[in-house]
């Protein structure tokens, strides 16, 4: 399960690709007691707005994941989490290495 990163907005999300689909690696929180993050694949209408250049597209549906409790069933993003899937640990693992540059970049310029 290969992916490659695609783009991101510090501290928010970043966007992977696979195979030409895109998907949305969302944070959320909640107090001290959640941090984690959704991954969403985007769907037809998220994407042709990606593409068409509003970048602001990703941020508002990573705020509106993040607002919705996505870890709760009633959230519209539960279901939509591939995290929660059975291939959620492979998922999780192909996010990670897609985005290590990335990350290791940014905790590097926090150590300064």
């Amino acid at each position: 399960m290969d992916m490659r990163y695609v783009d991101h907005e510090p501290g928010m999300w970043f966007l992977v690709e696979q195979e030409g689909s895109l998907y949305l690696d969302a944070r959320y929180s909640y107090s001290a007691l959640i941090d984690d993050s959704a991954l969403i694949r985007l769907n037809d209408s998220e994407l042709t707005a990606y593409l068409a250049g509003d970048h602001d597209v990703l941020s508002d549906l990573a705020r509106r994941v993040h607002h919705s409790a996505p870890y709760r069933s009633e959230s519209p993003f539960f279901s939509r989490d591939l995290y929660r899937t059975a291939d959620g640990a492979q998922y999780r693992e192909a996010v990670s290495a897609a985005i290590a540059d990335h990350t290791w970049i940014a905790e590097e310029r926090r150590k300064r």
